[in-house]
């Protein structure tokens, strides 16, 4: 009986959360709240663009709500409540979700991993960047691309996963991505230099760090976004066990109307 109340209680105190964020104020953690009590994302966006809100939309604020589940549209209205309510087929009782489009089209913002056949959803997270002197500094200032945890969430055991990436038509799809393997650092954080040099200072993932791959575009083309091309990415050689991550250069090239954050957008998994 006791743990019946405790429940009811529970569900009383989210019912309110909904509640308040519909009519009142709603701030991040009342986006967190909803995140964490597993709320359909269409009642999270309609939380957010009824009522006045309150966010923060620091680099950090956004990055702490991605890791707590926030979808890219979910960061979209939060960045501009106004105008995600104002865009076409949005209103009150109708928000704009992740859902694909009438003709099932590929979501930029979305990897798809195969596996033997099985398709999968990958979503991007964003790192934080560590900047660390090397060698007492007389190795110079390196740049490190960190992630959160010592393993990613998504698990898989294949060696060989493929994966589908909608690539910009402006861009050339051996530029736009990199799969790089991750080391795990003693404070439990995944990390991947991305800068760095004494006498001279050099950028991008580290060659040691790159994992080959070939990139194909696919014969079929008709789930591609317009202004985007669907293509095949196969690691040249088999994973061994590890953390690895998808690499898009979104924050380098411009990707319009994707992608919430002006910066790289990291699909990590790990091979066990």
């Amino acid at each position: 009986m006791p743990n019946f109340f405790r429940h009811l209680v529970a569900t009383l105190l989210l019912f309110a959360s909904v509640q308040t964020a519909l009519a009142g104020v709603i701030t991040n953690q009342d986006v967190i709240k909803l995140l964490e009590a597993k709320m359909p994302e269409d009642v999270i966006l309609q939380a957010i663009i009824s009522g006045s809100n309150k966010f923060d939309t620091s680099p950090a604020a956004l990055i702490k709500l991605r890791e707590k589940g926030a979808s890219p549209q979910i960061l979209k209205a939060i960045l501009n409540p106004t105008e995600f309510a104002n865009k076409p087929n949005t209103t009150s009782n109708k928000v704009v979700t992740n859902k694909p489009v009438a003709n099932d089209s590929s979501n930029p913002e979305e990897v798809a991993m195969l596996i033997n056949g099985s398709e999968s959803n990958m979503q991007y997270i964003i790192p934080q960047m560590r900047t660390a002197s090397r060698a007492f500094g007389f190795g110079g200032v390196a740049t490190y691309a960190s992630l959160n945890n010592s393993a990613a969430q998504k698990r898989i055991t294949s060696s060989l996963p493929e994966f589908i990436v909608s690539v910009p038509k402006n861009a050339q799809a051996p530029n736009y991505l990199t799969l790089a393997s991750f080391v795990v650092r003693d404070n439990g954080n995944r990390e991947v230099l991305v800068g760095g040099g004494f006498l001279s200072y050099s950028s991008g993932i580290h060659k040691d760090r790159v994992i080959p791959v070939r990139t194909e575009a696919l014969s079929n083309q008709t789930k591609a976004r317009e202004g985007f091309i669907l293509y095949k990415v196969t690691p040249e050689k088999e994973l061994a066990k590890g953390e690895y991550a998808l690499v898009l250069y979104t924050g380098e090239l411009r990707v319009a109307g994707f992608f919430a954050q002006a910066a790289n957008s990291y699909f990590d998994f790990g091979v066990d």
